[in-house]
């Protein structure tokens, strides 16, 4: 297994597995289920703001790379990529004037639209945290929702 920090980024090909933890960060995943190409990007804010040189942090900078990545590097077909999404908890009661995992939901959402990808599955929001593993020989996502049942997507 292969661990994905907060802000970073794995793309592997078959027969690997990508695993992270998921709070109100996102974990994008792509996958080329042709070619068995996957990668796994744990986004922690919506968009980039200032001089920070670590775009992966951020879905409108990280997805793009992403994705770039995923063709232009790993070999995978662009009309082939679907994605799945997880995570976007709302960990923390912040009186309703800031939910970042929500706003990281709706750019994750906005960037995939934009660049023509679809998204093929996705379990977000709630207040738990998530745990998921990527299988890139076959595509799964095991998504564990703490204090919740497994489900597989």
């Amino acid at each position: 297994m292969i661990t994905v920090g907060v802000g970073d980024l794995k793309i592997t090909q078959a027969p690997h597995v990508l695993k992270t933890l998921l709070g109100s960060c996102i974990g994008v995943v792509l996958h080329d289920r042709v070619k068995k190409i996957g990668g796994l990007l744990h986004i922690m804010l919506p968009k980039k703001n200032g001089n920070d040189v670590k775009i992966t942090k951020y879905a409108n900078t990280g997805l793009p790379y992403f994705i770039h990545q995923m063709v232009t590097h790993a070999g995978a077909s662009r009309g082939a990529l679907s994605a799945k999404i997880f995570g976007g908890a709302k960990m923390f009661e912040t009186n309703g004037l800031l939910n970042i995992g929500e706003s990281n939901e709706l750019e994750v959402r906005r960037v995939l639209k934009e660049e023509g990808i679809r998204i093929v599955a996705s379990r977000t929001g709630g207040t738990k945290g998530y745990n998921i593993s990527f299988d890139t020989e076959t595509g799964a996502v095991t998504c564990r929702i703490f204090g919740e049942a497994v489900i597989v997507y």
